[in-house]
């Protein structure tokens, strides 16, 4: 099962992997309001108390983000971000995968978000609502499910992964 994972432009993924919060010292505004907190050992202890473990997860997608025009914020992920995948069973396979969380749904701007644990065998792989985002209101990976994979070591090696075209 391929999933993908969107990064900046200017990154080191092929070198070093797609690193979880745990493993990286910026990017972490996207937390810090939602956190109250810059401080990364804040941010890490707020994750934590989600589910043991989202510290060191990657959140990744079941398919590309199909952007259809109607969110502008989905159009600048597309354009600034390269897009990667992997093969989660290559991962299980080389025992790097602790558990795997689907987040499914959450208020505007990530409040009172849904995770649940679930199984490989139990991704839903249906197309994706992309139709449904709305920057605007805050809603944009709170209307798409999608997969938070928790990694022994918070990171998936370069060797596993591939940049998509």
């Amino acid at each position: 099962m391929r999933l993908y994972h969107y990064a900046p432009k200017k990154n080191t993924v092929l070198e070093e992997g797609i690193k979880s919060i745990s493993k990286i010292d910026s990017n972490l505004y996207s937390y810090v309001k939602r956190v109250g907190a810059d401080k990364k050992e804040d941010i890490i202890n707020w994750l934590e108390k989600t589910f043991a473990g989202r510290s060191r997860a990657i959140s990744c997608l079941t398919e590309p983000i199909a952007w259809q025009g109607n969110d502008k914020v989905l159009e600048a992920l597309v354009d600034r971000c390269i897009l990667y995948s992997f093969e989660l069973e290559d991962l299980i396979n080389a025992g790097l995968v602790e558990s795997i969380w689907c987040k499914d749904g959450s208020e505007a701007s990530g409040v009172n978000e849904c995770f649940y644990q679930v199984s490989k065998d139990e991704i839903d792989l249906a197309p994706l609502p992309w139709h449904k985002c709305d920057s605007s209101k805050g809603l944009i990976f709170g209307m798409i499910k999608h997969y938070m994979i928790v990694l022994k070591d918070g990171a998936i090696p370069a060797e596993f992964i591939k940049e998509e075209r």
